[in-house]
């Protein structure tokens, strides 16, 4: 399935962070491999997910996120699509914008793309669900306040 245009842009997503390549991530074809481009999006959403905990730890003076407490937030699914080669350049990281793309009630969805030469090479959505030792549980107010500050804005169809 073909994603949405609006998913290119890199000015509806809210949080961006630059990607080193290395040359040990290049392949016999001379291009970033696929396992390479999956471990640059894990990076920028860790960064991306460190910055959303500690903002919603100091709006709510609790720890979000970990073990102890609310529970912990648990990759359910991520899928990344590969829409061009990403190439080693020392002299010049990627850039992977990430950005909210739904807030449910114990999970939210996380929309990436991965920009090299001013062009969309790659989309990545991750699903996260916070969870306890009984299973999923509500995301905190402040949690959710946090999300809904980084939420993308799809333009209008019409």
């Amino acid at each position: 399935m073909k994603p949405p245009a609006w998913r290119f842009d890199p000015a509806i997503y809210p949080h961006a962070c630059l990607i080193q390549t290395r040359y040990t991530d290049e392949d016999l074809l001379r291009h970033v491999n696929n396992i390479a481009v999956a471990a640059y999006y894990d990076e920028a959403r860790s960064r991306f997910s460190r910055a959303i905990f500690n903002a919603a730890n100091a709006a709510s003076g609790e720890t979000l996120g970990a073990a102890h407490g609310r529970g912990r937030i648990v990759t359910a699914d991520s899928r990344c699509s590969y829409l061009a080669e990403v190439f080693h350049r020392d002299d010049e990281p990627v850039e992977i914008r990430t950005g909210i793309l739904r807030i449910g009630n114990a999970s939210y969805e996380l929309g990436q793309a991965l920009f090299q030469d001013g062009r969309c090479k790659g989309l990545c959505t991750t699903t996260f669900v916070q969870a306890d030792a009984s299973g999923s549980s509500p995301l905190s107010p402040a949690m959710r306040a946090v999300l809904e500050a980084q939420l993308i804005t799809a333009p209008d169809a019409g």
